[in-house]
C-alpha cells in the first residue's frame, strides 16, 4: 500500500509512475489529476476519510474495504461470497455491509446498522437483486446517459415487524470531467445523481481514488484515502 500527498500524487501522475489506484491526502490548495483506473478502487484493505456535515454538525466519516467473506443473513444472497465494508461515522455511529465488484459494477447485497457506541444491530436491510453502488460500464459513463434500477429492499428492525418494498431510482450522469475542490485536493469529476422515492443524491467520482464527494440528506468530502492498485 502507498500513502502520499495529494501534491505528491500530482507530480507522480505527471511523470507517470503511478498508475491508476494509490494512496493519498492533501489540502484544497493542491490538485490531483489521475487519468486511468476504475471509478471506485476496490480491494481489501483500501480505505477512505470524509468530512461530513449534517444539520450543520460536522464529524468523520471512514469507510474500509475488508476481505471476501460469505454474505450471510437471511435474504437470497446469503451464501454469495462479499467484501465485508467497514463504516464509522463519529465515535458512535457504525454500519457493516457486504459489497462486491460484478463486472463493470459494485453491487450491495446486505447491511447492518448499529446501536450507538454498540455492537447491537439496530436494523439490518438486504436487496434482491443486489442495490448498485456504482456501475462504469461504457453506457453508464456517458454524459446524459440515465437508467432506472429497481430492486426489492428488506428491512429487518430489531424492534418491530419486517417489511418489503419495491424501489425504483433513476440514475444519470451529469458531467464527465467536472472540478471539484474537497479536503483532499482539488480533481475532475465524474459526476452521478440518483433520484429515489425519498431524496436525490448526487456524487463525484474520481478515476483511480473513487468517491471525492456527496450531496443530498449530508455533505460528505474526501480528506484523505489510501487505495492499492
Amino acid at each position: 500500500m502507498m500513502r502520499h500527498t495529494s501534491r505528491l500524487l500530482r507530480t507522480l501522475f505527471m511523470v507517470g509512475l503511478i498508475a491508476a489506484g494509490c494512496g493519498g491526502t492533501g489540502s484544497s490548495d493542491s490538485t490531483v489529476e489521475p487519468t486511468s483506473g476504475p471509478l471506485l478502487p476496490w480491494k481489501a484493505g483500501n480505505r477512505w476519510t470524509y468530512r461530513v456535515i449534517d444539520d450543520g454538525e460536522v464529524s468523520e466519516k471512514e469507510t474500509t474495504v475488508g476481505a471476501l467473506e460469505p454474505v450471510g443473513g437471511t435474504g437470497p444472497n446469503r451464501d454469495v461470497l462479499a467484501n465485508k465494508v467497514v463504516t464509522r461515522k463519529g465515535a458512535a455511529d457504525k454500519t457493516v455491509s457486504w459489497q462486491v465488484l460484478s463486472g463493470t459494477s459494485i453491487i450491495r447485497y446486505r447491511e447492518q446498522s448499529f446501536q450507538a457506541n454498540t455492537d447491537t444491530v439496530e436494523t439490518e436491510e438486504h436487496w434482491a437483486p443486489a442495490k448498485l453502488h456504482v456501475d462504469e460500464a461504457p453506457e453508464h459513463v456517458a454524459v446524459g446517459a440515465t437508467w432506472l434500477e429497481v430492486y426489492e429492499e428488506t428491512k429487518l428492525p430489531s424492534e418491530g415487524l419486517s417489511s418489503t418494498e419495491t424501489v425504483r431510482e433513476r440514475w444519470t450522469v451529469l458531467a464527465d470531467d467536472e472540478p471539484v475542490t474537497v479536503p483532499a485536493g482539488t480533481f475532475r469529476a465524474l459526476v452521478l445523481q440518483k433520484a429515489g422515492t425519498s431524496k436525490t443524491k448526487t456524487y463525484w467520482y474520481v478515476r483511480g481514488i473513487g468517491k471525492v464527494k456527496e450531496t443530498g440528506g449530508q455533505t460528505e468530502e474526501l480528506v484523505s484515502f489510501e487505495v492499492l492498485p
